[in-house]
């Protein structure tokens, strides 16, 4: 019996970075099913080999260049699933239990069709296309992808039992007859608050991402506003050609958290008010700004951290940042809101049904 032979699961994760939001997501998720149900687990990425046994994550074998650039190339993102679908395949036919772990986007019906069956799937991605067509790319994420993601439930519902999304984006999607089988929210199971600083050294850090469902428009215009007050504002991740702003470029994911740590106020990106770089400055107790269409919609952080502005109005933007509370700091603390997804935790890792290797 070879190595390979001796796991009850064998996983194709498309990035298992410990930096980037999808390598963060699967890691978590796999790290905890391995812990609750016991199983020791293998995991193929082109970041490298990984295994996992009673949620401790070990290194086999990685390629380290993969594991230090913030973008994938467009072959990573597009064919590195179909190598998947492949692998995952292979290891079917060889009788073992099999695991399609992140680049799970609910549009991306190849991959639901076409998965060897009694495939486990980790959190489901995606969100609804809410904005003005402004062009063809658009255009397509509005009615195409609408379109793709009914044919993707359907198959998506047929392969498991219940479902974990990573938000709650797509809730609208999911029919009554199936409600009662997924759950919203995973990406909270993240939250992990840290011991609170009181020293503030930064105003603002920005976390950038050059891709068109980022809201970098009127995020930018907000921060000509901050830059014209005199406020300090440092930026990770792909370059900010703002003038006045401090670009720092890549950075990992521990060396963001130390900074944030010392950050007063962060800006959510706009497509969702739980991303990991948000998580990450709740759980370091710096403060959030959303545009204000989230108000009443953020259930699990205290109301103290959060700030709502209306992004076009720069009037009630100055009057934000004269307030005199624009100083003071509290500590992040999770609201009763929290236990529900404690409580959908429970349920759905209790009740998932997973295949695991045929042994004899």
């Amino acid at each position: 019996m070879n190595l390979k032979s001796k796991f009850d699961l064998y996983c194709w994760a498309c990035d298992f970075s410990s930096n980037r939001g999808e390598g963060i997501l699967a890691r978590h998720y796999i790290q905890k099913l391995s812990k609750i149900k016991k199983k020791k687990i293998y995991i193929k990425s082109p970041d490298g080999i990984y295994t996992v046994d009673n949620g401790i994550n070990k290194k086999k074998k990685v390629n380290n260049k993969n594991l230090s650039r913030l973008n994938l190339s467009f072959n990573e993102n597009y064919l590195n699933p179909l190598i998947g679908i492949i692998y995952l395949w292979i290891n079917y036919f060889k009788f073992r239990g099999v695991c399609y772990l992140n680049f799970l986007p609910l549009w991306n019906t190849i991959l639901f069709i076409f998965l060897p069956p009694k495939t486990h799937l980790g959190p489901i991605t995606g969100f609804i296309f809410k904005k003005k067509i402004k062009g063809f790319n658009s255009f397509l994420r509005k009615y195409l992808n609408n379109f793709l993601f009914k044919i993707s439930a359907k198959f998506l519902f047929l392969r498991q039992n219940k479902i974990y999304f990573s938000t709650d984006l797509l809730k609208a999607l999911i029919n009554k007859n199936n409600k009662k089988k997924t759950f919203f929210n995973y990406l909270i199971n993240l939250v992990e608050i840290n011991k609170y600083i009181k020293e503030k050294k930064y105003n603002f850090l920005i976390y950038n991402r050059n891709y068109s469902v980022k809201n970098n428009i009127r995020r930018n215009e907000l921060l000509k506003i901050i830059l014209s007050m005199g406020l300090k504002i440092i930026v990770v991740g792909d370059q900010l050609t703002l003038k006045g702003v401090k670009n720092l470029g890549y950075l990992s994911r521990e060396k963001i958290s130390f900074l944030l740590k010392k950050t007063k106020f962060v800006i959510n990106s706009g497509e969702n008010p739980y991303n990991i770089f948000t998580i990450d400055a709740f759980n370091n107790h710096s403060n959030i700004i959303y545009e204000d269409f989230f108000l009443n919609k953020i259930n699990y952080f205290n109301k103290e951290k959060l700030f709502y502005l209306n992004f076009k109005n720069h009037n009630s933007i100055l009057k934000f940042l004269n307030k005199r509370n624009f100083t003071k700091m509290s500590k992040s603390k999770l609201t009763k809101g929290y236990r529900v997804i404690q409580g959908a935790d429970a349920t759905y890792f209790k009740g998932i049904k997973i295949t695991y290797t045929h042994t004899k």
